[in-house]
């Protein structure tokens, strides 16, 4: 009897358990399933951390068919026209001079409530300042695949040699300039502290800015210098630069940046560097300091007989400021599968599939940061320390930033280091063209757009 007692009590334990199976079953989410078309720029090798992130993502969710669409030609001209005939791939890789382009468009997807609605994704678990890269006004439209903020290198060699203390933490506009001068050393070895300097005929210049390849006019370089005073080049709305562009402490910025190349002559200028046919300043030794992005690092590292350090941008009389040169994902408006695509999104910005993305690039993940060892490295270090100064772009204002402000900013500013015209009269007339251009773009923008 007690025996049979004990049987009936297992064959009801398990009808509850097969029962509650089935109820589960019954209300968990359905399988994910069906295409998901991904469009990327990338060729060669970059193309190894897509085809690692899909195979694991593909392991995970059988269902899904995820195809990799690599354009690496053309790439945005042939995604317009995708776009426009509706046959855009479901996630797409966007470059930071896109955002407010596809936003406004209306193709990329507004990705708040996809964020807010997912388990497991957190937004504290992102770099506050680069994750914001991806917003356009207070949404979130795009997810970091990858950047680069700008960095201050600097030969240690050189610095030795000189005497002076390496780049820190703390220091300020006048330290680089102090140290860029006892640096620049002319053809009859004195430097830019001592009389008799001889600014026409330097041999070794203390700093090159705004970058590795002698563009003097790159905006993107330059920005972190006008944000570390204060100044901007456009409303945060992006319907004017006028009052941004042409503001005092804009102009003020931009003085002491061409002070630099012109009137303490410790940079060179862009004939100074197109005369070397695109050496590497940096590494040869004809420059003691670099302001550019990342990219340059691991072939530095490689060069054992280079001895080099890192350093944030130093601070302006306003505040820290910094920039990055960033590309995110987007999802499709228009995706017939928006679920699996945004589970796969998801999965190559801020899940496993991003640690494929973070061995050759820069992530926004803390954890995969952390799992680097990233802010404890020698070199990454002091770039990390640097990451919560980054700003938002101007690119992120207007969809027309890059044929009005960019264009008209890039064009006048030429006009100073190239000729005589003072910086307060370039950036007015700058301004001028620009929110000229912004009228007529806004016009015409207001005319396509149907009444509702």
């Amino acid at each position: 009897m007690k025996k049979g007692l004990i049987v009936l009590v297992a064959l009801f334990i398990t009808v509850v358990a097969v029962a509650a199976q089935v109820a589960a079953q019954d209300t968990a989410a359905p399988a994910l399933s069906g295409v998901v078309r991904v469009g990327s720029w990338e060729s060669g090798t970059a193309l190894g951390p897509w085809e690692n992130a899909i195979a694991s993502f593909k392991a995970a969710n059988p269902g899904v068919d995820v195809q990799l669409e690599a354009v690496p030609q053309d790439y945005g001209t042939k995604l317009l026209a995708q776009f426009a005939s509706g046959t855009a791939p479901d996630v797409f890789m966007v470059g930071d001079g896109d955002v407010a382009k596809f936003a406004s468009m209306g193709v990329a997807e507004n990705l708040d409530s996809y964020i807010d609605g997912s388990s497991g994704f957190k937004r504290d678990e992102l770099l506050e300042a680069v994750a914001a890269f991806g917003k356009v006004g207070d949404s979130t439209y795009y997810l970091t695949k990858d950047y680069s903020p700008l960095v201050l290198f600097y030969n240690k060699k050189l610095f030795s040699d000189a005497g002076v203390e390496a780049p820190t933490a703390d220091w300020t506009w006048d330290d680089l300039l102090n140290t860029a001068m006892k640096l620049t050393v002319d053809a009859n070895g004195k430097n830019a502290t001592e009389e008799g300097f001889d600014g026409a005929n330097v041999q070794r210049w203390g700093i090159q800015l705004p970058d590795g390849w002698g563009a003097t006019d790159w905006t993107r370089g330059i920005l972190p210098i006008i944000y570390q005073n204060g100044g901007s080049l456009i409303a945060p709305d992006g319907s004017k630069a006028d009052g941004f562009m042409n503001s005092e402490a804009t102009v003020a910025a931009l003085q002491w940046y061409v002070d630099l190349i012109k009137t303490h002559h410790v940079a060179p200028s862009k004939t100074d560097a197109a005369a070397f046919s695109g050496v590497d300043l940096f590494q040869t030794g004809s420059v003691a300091m670099l302001w550019t992005g990342v990219w340059p690092m691991a072939s530095y590292k490689e060069d054992t007989a280079f001895s080099f350090g890192t350093s944030g941008l130093p601070k302006g009389p306003a505040a820290k400021g910094n920039v990055l040169c960033w590309s995110g994902f987007a999802l499709n408006a228009g995706s017939q599968n928006k679920d699996a695509a945004w589970e796969f999104m998801k999965y190559v910005a801020v899940g496993d599939g991003a640690k494929e993305f973070a061995n050759y690039a820069w992530t926004d993940v803390k954890s995969i940061i952390e799992s680097q060892g990233l802010a404890t490295d020698e070199y990454a270090g002091p770039i990390v320390a640097d990451l919560p100064n980054a700003l938002p772009l101007p690119d992120q204002t207007t969809a027309s930033w890059g044929e009005c402000g960019d264009h008209f900013f890039v064009q006048e500013i030429n006009t100073v280091l190239e000729g005589d015209v003072s910086v307060k009269d370039a950036m007015d007339k700058a301004a001028s063209e620009a929110d000229a251009c912004l009228t007529e773009k806004a016009a015409a923008m207001a005319e396509a757009t149907p009444a509702s």
